[in-house]
């Protein structure tokens, strides 16, 4: 998959966790995209890891932008 792929998908990238220009989520969105995440049987939980798009969870929530590949939030 390339990155526009991924991006097109995910609604973000990696890099933009390190980008400090990415506008962040509130803590509150970050909180309600979590919960919706911890509800997910595609949540591995030790790792707050997705298997659908490989995502750290607890890191990704952070990025205003970003989406759930299955559209959850």
């Amino acid at each position: 998959m390339s990155l526009e792929e991924y991006k097109e998908k995910n609604g973000v990238t990696p890099f933009d966790l390190i980008n400090p220009k990415s506008p962040r989520s509130p803590e509150d969105l970050k909180k309600e995209r979590m919960s919706i995440c911890n509800a997910c049987p595609e949540l591995i939980k030790l790792t707050t890891q997705c298997k659908q798009c490989h995502c750290i969870m607890y890191l990704k929530t952070t990025l205003q932008e970003a989406k759930c590949p299955l559209g959850k939030w």
